[in-house]
């Protein structure tokens, strides 16, 4: 597994399972039972936050925490079963069994709901322990990890979707991940400073299931050239993917120029057998002379990094095995990720450049 955990936590509700239309109609409904303002769904979504007591209090709930959990859970209990496993958890859970690698749960859920949700779902044989009725899970952790028979460590990692979740597990020492399929927006996830980021679920797949890099040879006794594109789509995002050749940091995509081969054809080539992608609008922007990085996997190596812009119509991006997840994001808050330090070199050399920059 990239890297080696002994143990890995999920956050239930938004990132193992579906359930934010029946949590939006019970917050909504209690909001109004209990004397506060008429909610949207969009004010939900961009204002939810955890512990969840804060939001409340924004929409004019004066009541205690407790009479709002009670509330909460007597109208969110009656549409519970409309949530659903989001795709790409199910094979992730099998693939995390096969390696016989520990799976917890750990929710805000209330027990009784989280475990009942677990069972109808399918995965309870897959966790080893269900965690729920947790107000506070930057408090919480302590005790979970008790539960779970760990210390707090780098080789635990928690995976949620909320910047809650994330500051929990940076609080206490943990590996953090969040997925921006579930209840907070990548700004807020970001702030929070996640280890690692996913775009869906599906993208856990491959990165559960990878085995670390090991060199195939020895370095070569003379520099390599390669290619590699900061590639835009329509909306202005970058792609990144994250790779276990240099230490499961986010990159560009690329690789080395054959013999005979262009510098340009050898990006197109590259970039297309990486990512299925097609590329247009190929810029030139710099050449990096990376010699033995602490971060590639292989010691002592020399490559010459050429480096480009490029622009690709599609977001469909299909990955080979050189990557383990990829991620449209929009290059500025690209600079808050673990980058490679090639990489951050070409963002920031791109938005130097760019109009309006301070130079």
């Amino acid at each position: 597994m990239p890297p080696p955990f002994s143990h890995v936590i999920f956050d239930w509700s938004g990132t193992l399972y579906d359930d934010q239309t029946p949590a939006f109609l019970a917050t909504q409904r209690t909001i109004l039972d209990l004397g506060g303002r008429r909610i949207t769904r969009a004010d939900f979504d961009r204002g939810f936050t955890l512990p969840a007591l804060g939001f409340y209090r924004r929409h004019g709930v004066a009541a205690a925490g407790p009479e709002i959990d009670r509330h909460y859970f007597s109208v969110y209990e009656r549409s519970v079963g409309r949530g659903r496993l989001f795709p790409g958890v199910r094979e992730t859970l099998e693939s995390l069994a096969r390696q016989k690698t520990p799976v917890s749960v750990f929710s805000t859920l209330r027990q009784d709901l989280l475990e009942a949700a677990c069972e109808a779902s399918g995965v309870e044989d897959l966790v080893a322990t269900i965690h729920g009725s947790v107000p506070n899970k930057v408090r919480g952790i302590p005790g979970h990890l008790e539960r779970i028979g760990r210390r707090a460590g780098a080789d635990v990692l928690f995976v949620g979707d909320t910047a809650h979740d994330v500051e929990a597990a940076v609080r206490h020492g943990l590996t953090s991940g969040c997925v921006l399929s579930g209840y907070h927006g990548i700004a807020q996830l970001l702030a929070a400073q996640p280890r690692f980021v996913w775009q869906s679920q599906a993208d856990w797949v491959p990165f559960f299931a990878a085995r670390p890099a090991r060199p195939k040879r020895t370095p070569r006794d003379h520099p390599v050239a390669t290619v590699g594109a900061m590639i835009s789509n329509p909306d202005g995002k970058i792609l990144l993917v994250l790779t276990h050749k240099w230490s499961h940091t986010y990159g560009i995509p690329g690789g080395k120029i054959e013999k005979g081969e262009s510098a340009v054809a050898a990006l197109r080539r590259e970039i297309r057998e990486e990512t299925g992608l097609a590329i247009s609008d190929v810029e030139f922007v710099l050449v990096q002379d990376c010699i033995d990085s602490q971060e590639f996997y292989v010691p002592d190596s020399h490559f010459l990094l050429f480096n480009y812009t490029a622009r690709a119509r599609s977001t469909r991006v299909k990955l080979n095995d050189e990557a383990l997840s990829a991620l449209w994001i929009d290059p500025r808050e690209a600079l808050a990720l673990h980058l490679n330090e090639p990489t951050r070199t070409l963002i920031e050399a791109v938005l130097a450049r760019a109009p309006g920059s301070p130079t």
